[in-house]
């Protein structure tokens, strides 16, 4: 299980290739999938990053997350020493979901970085996306194998004294939920790190089986939970364990 949730993203001043009206490069920053970036063009659009002078970033994760891109869209993370893009030191395709999308690769130490799309065949006439992520992520420690994945939903529901049913149709969004077991030391202080960085309101997209994501899709999320619990374990030497709850958001 992996966890994509310090988007260096948020750090730095966008440079788009094009923003169509009320729809800045600057959306994909904030946590709301339903207030995107959105571009004029569909063939050659991008989103930039700029370390600056004799700074590197070396990412290792990046998520696309509130996307319109169809099946046949190309979809690559790049970084380059220098914003020249004829063969960057970095050019990995981004496999297409319709979902989130979830890219992990080894980094490298490079000032530029962008996310360029083509997508020729978009019928909406534009690419748009609500949340771009990229940074490093937190492998986690394994989980008890009896995953809990279940669905809620935001309907209301009301009955009246004579028996009718009157509803507000709202959404269904996942809920997983984790006990992992057996932490050690190293592993507490990296999930206390991802804690504090985003508590229960930051977004993070959780990847549960990377290996098997047409089973279950990567989730974008917060976590569920107003701490996160640390118990001593029984087994000698120095481990621990914990539950995380998380829910999906849009």
């Amino acid at each position: 299980m992996k966890l994509i949730y310090d988007s260096w993203l948020d750090d730095y001043t966008l440079e788009a290739s094009s923003a169509a009206a009320n729809f800045p490069a600057a959306n994909v920053q904030q946590i709301h999938l339903a207030k995107p970036w959105r571009t004029i063009g569909i063939v050659d659009e991008s989103i930039l990053i700029d370390a600056g002078f004799g700074n590197t970033l070396n990412p290792t994760a990046a998520a696309i997350a509130g996307h319109n891109l169809s099946s046949g869209a190309t979809v690559k993370i790049q970084g380059n020493d220098a914003d020249l893009w004829v063969g960057p030191t970095v050019n990995e395709t981004i496999i297409w979901r319709a979902g989130v999308m979830t890219y992990f690769f080894t980094g490298s130490g490079l000032r530029f970085w962008r996310f360029h799309f083509a997508d020729a065949a978009n019928p909406d006439g534009y690419i748009q996306a609500g949340r771009l992520m990229l940074g490093d992520h937190l492998q986690m420690p394994a989980v008890q194998p009896d995953v809990n994945l279940p669905r809620r939903t935001t309907s209301r529901r009301v009955e009246s004294i004579t028996g009718q049913v009157y509803t507000d149709r709202g959404v269904s969004f996942r809920v997983p939920g984790f006990v992992v077991p057996v932490v050690t030391e190293a592993e507490r202080q990296a999930m206390q790190v991802m804690w504090d960085e985003v508590e229960n309101a930051g977004p993070l997209v959780l990847v549960i089986w990377e290996d098997s994501l047409a089973i279950e899709n990567a989730i974008y999320c917060v976590l569920d939970q107003d701490e996160l619990p640390w118990q001593l374990a029984a087994e000698p030497g120095v481990l621990w364990n914990t539950a995380l709850q998380f829910r999906e958001v849009f």
